[in-house]
């Protein structure tokens, strides 16, 4: 069931914050090495520990969601996420009926198992990339996935402060594109190579959130410059994804790797020296609370999808701007981060 991969990416998150804070603590040690300076274990704590931010509202907020997450969203997202195993089998079933039975192969060359591991987990990818994408542009969906920008400070817990809603569609998302390409996968290589490229590619996905995903929210300035930069989404990319300057909104939409933003012109690459970021989205004040974060995105979110449905019976109209407003003629003011374009 696509509740039982999502109770278990939880998990998988849970368990491997000890490994992402063990790298933490190892790039607080080696950066001051580098430059002739040492550092003590009461310097590692107040920059891995810092009550400021552990002890912030935000980060409470965080906990909280953590806490609903796995004792409530789990139990009631079976009734609403596509099945990614009944994708995989229905693609299959497709493509024999319209090509015809492929033979079953003896024995999968090596070469091609693992090159259907790295297309499975750049499925994945890309899923993420182009869901995270939509989840800004569309006016509708960002009501929803504003919850997790509302974060006014980082820490790991932030992967989990995302509204049900937000999370119900990208793991359908997810089912659809990714469940597709297992379907392809199952049916020009055979079982054995969808077995290897569905483990293979989740051993990938556990690397990636135990290496570096969850130091992607938090305050540490880790960066990725040069072609490395282009390749991978290092936590400063991450990090200004989250800036509420307005020269940062809209960039770096990718999980681990940068190529999907690199392609498409959305990547910003960050300077190798810390950057002054500032976080959250303006005018939240509602998205400040557990009970407040989730309902009021459905109340701003319904205008939207009322005119969405006019627009369609109606024909063709000026598109909306966030909030359900129509563009209006004169000057337009400068972006605002509770309004991004």
């Amino acid at each position: 069931m696509a509740a039982d991969v999502t109770s278990d990416t939880q998990v998988l998150s849970l368990v491997s914050m000890p490994i992402a804070f063990t790298i933490a603590v190892g790039h607080v040690l080696v950066k001051p090495r580098r430059r002739g300076r040492t550092t003590g274990l009461a310097t590692v704590l107040r920059v891995l520990l810092p009550k400021g931010i552990w002890l912030h509202p935000s980060t409470l907020l965080d906990v909280q969601y953590i806490l609903i997450g796995s004792l409530a969203f789990s139990a009631l997202f079976g009734y609403t996420l596509l099945n990614g195993y009944a994708v995989t089998m229905g693609v299959r079933e497709v493509l024999e009926d319209v090509f015809g039975p492929r033979p079953v192969p003896v024995d999968t060359p090596l070469a091609l198992i693992g090159l259907a591991v790295v297309v499975q987990y750049f499925a994945f990818e890309f899923t993420y990339w182009l869901y995270h994408l939509l989840s800004h542009k569309i006016p509708f969906l960002w009501e929803f996935h504003k919850v997790h920008h509302s974060a006014t400070v980082l820490t790991p817990f932030a992967n989990w402060r995302v509204h049900p809603v937000d999370t119900i569609l990208y793991v359908n998302a997810l089912s659809l594109i990714v469940g597709t390409t297992a379907g392809g996968i199952y049916y020009l290589l055979g079982e054995d190579a969808w077995v290897a490229a569905s483990v293979g590619s989740g051993i990938l996905y556990a690397l990636y959130l135990a290496v570096w995903g969850h130091l992607q929210h938090s305050q540490l300035w880790i960066s990725f410059t040069g072609l490395a930069g282009r390749l991978v989404l290092s936590p400063a990319h991450h990090q200004i994804h989250h800036s509420d300057n307005p020269v940062h909104f809209d960039k770096n939409f990718g999980a681990g790797f940068a190529i999907w933003d690199w392609l498409f012109g959305t990547l910003h690459v960050p300077q190798r020296e810390r950057e002054r970021l500032h976080f959250g989205t303006k005018n939240d004040s509602h998205l400040k609370g557990l009970v407040p974060s989730l309902v009021y995105p459905f109340a701003h979110a319904a205008p939207l999808a009322v005119h969405v449905r006019r627009a369609t019976r109606c024909g063709p109209r000026a598109p909306l701007l966030r909030g359900g407003r129509r563009p209006t003629r004169g000057p337009r003011a400068g972006p605002r981060r509770g309004s991004r374009p």
